[in-house]
């Protein structure tokens, strides 16, 4: 097995979460001998160098200063984004229902519901503790499955390979356990633990944590695959989350594997791309802009430095492509859609649900050709509208040209999905003659 295939593999089912993600992104950068910043503090850059900014714990830029001054030479930046559509937990909600512990869930983002039932599901997140006066944040991964969602037996549902849906809110809160019955004095001793009742779901991850339930003062946790990632024949990747760590460790693999240019090079990792953005780490947030900022400041600053530089910068947004689906043939455009294994996608639509323009166009077929590579072009229908990515919002942020590409990929924001290991390798190579 290729290396890097093998990385993205070990990636994925090392990152749950955006944390987890973001946290094994950190750890590349500080073995690659990366400094972290804290935008506390005043920052002094130095050219050539690598540094990077975490905020909220699920975004995370880093940069790799320019040899010249960016105010002349610009901004090369490629990004993805760290969340999956998911499942979350609401675990202070206490579940029972005639002796069944239920975990109460809701929607992030547009996760394919069907696939998440009849399988061993575990629980990850971030977990707020209160330690003496302070709070700290932990990461969290449960040490084996945690839960199921059981379908209901054909016999009482004939119809269900007809089409179901499911509710929400009825049938997919999880069962991760049986009731045990409390004596009077057991129930008032778990009354008295707390000034709120602490439930079990919190009981059992403090636990696990070896810290008392009652000091967890909040928790983001949400349900993931508990099985590992595979390959499937020798060509096809079989995975959770793939849409978008794969974009992920893909800006990071060419990022890291890069040498020093001219221009800043820069890999994004956002945060709630599935769910519009809005956070303080999302692409709508100045989090871009304030960093671009601060790289100019730190050198010089002219007053028009910052404006020059990202006129005269380009960005690639990385984020998974629709792919023919032999299924559902008529659901696709066939002059426009790509196919696993035939090289990454590059996207664009009319009404800019992706950035890629006449112009920025040209971004991608010239790193394609510097990389010796073919490219795939994907539209939707002309009666389909597809999804967002995070190029349009960067592009409108920056005024930074942007060109939006993706792995092909089946069964997109479902709890597995399928790539060709070649693309993958394709969208390394791709980013690594961009960044040169």
């Amino acid at each position: 097995m290729d290396q890097k295939i093998k990385r993205l593999m070990e990636f994925i089912d090392a990152s749950p979460t955006p944390y987890h993600a973001v946290d094994n992104l950190i750890g590349m950068l500080d073995a690659a001998g990366a400094q972290r910043l804290d935008e506390r503090q005043v920052w002094q850059l130095e050219p050539g160098a690598m540094y990077y900014v975490s905020r909220s714990g699920n975004s995370l830029i880093a940069f790799r200063m320019g040899l010249r001054f960016s105010g002349d030479t610009g901004f090369l930046l490629a990004g993805a984004h760290t969340d999956s559509p998911s499942l979350k937990l609401r675990p202070e909600k206490q579940l029972k229902s005639k002796g069944y512990l239920r975990l109460a869930l809701e929607s992030y983002g547009s996760p394919i519901l069907s696939g998440w039932l009849d399988r061993p599901l575990g629980v990850a997140g971030n977990v707020a503790v209160r330690e003496g006066s302070d709070i700290h944040s932990r990461l969290f991964v449960s040490d084996k499955p945690f839960a199921v969602i059981p379908n209901l037996a054909i016999h009482l549902n004939r119809e269900i390979n007809k089409g179901f849906e499911y509710n929400l809110h009825q049938q997919m809160p999880a069962v991760f356990g049986l009731a045990r019955a409390e004596n009077q004095e057991e129930s008032q001793a778990r009354g008295s633990h707390a000034e709120r009742e602490i439930s079990e779901i919190l009981e059992r991850i403090g636990e696990q944590m070896a810290v008392d339930p009652a000091n967890i003062v909040s928790a983001d946790l949400r349900l993931f695959d508990y099985g590992p990632s595979q390959i499937i024949g020798e060509e096809l990747i079989n995975a959770p989350r793939l849409d978008d760590l794969a974009g992920c460790l893909a800006v990071m693999e060419a990022f890291s594997a890069s040498e020093a240019q001219e221009a800043t090079q820069l890999a994004c990792f956002f945060d709630a791309e599935e769910i519009g953005s809005m956070t303080p780490g999302g692409a709508q947030s100045a989090y871009l802009r304030d960093i671009l900022a601060r790289i100019v400041l730190a050198s010089r600053n002219s007053g028009q430095d910052f404006y020059r530089a990202l006129a005269n910068s380009a960005c690639i947004s990385v984020d998974a492509s629709q792919a023919w689906h032999p299924g559902y043939p008529e659901k696709f455009d066939e002059f426009y859609t790509p196919v696993l294994g035939k090289g990454i996608a590059v996207k664009s639509n009319a009404n800019m649900n992706y950035a890629t323009d006449f112009t920025s166009l040209q971004i991608a077929e010239t790193a394609a050709a510097k990389a010796h590579l073919q490219i795939q072009r994907y539209m939707a229908r002309a009666d389909i509208q597809p999804g967002k990515t995070i190029g349009p919002i960067t592009a409108s942020r920056t005024g930074i040209s942007t060109v939006d590409v993706g792995h092909p990929m089946l069964a997109m924001h479902a709890i597995r999905e399928t790539i060709a290991a070649s693309d993958h390798l394709d969208m390394i190579a791709f980013l690594r003659a961009f960044y040169s």
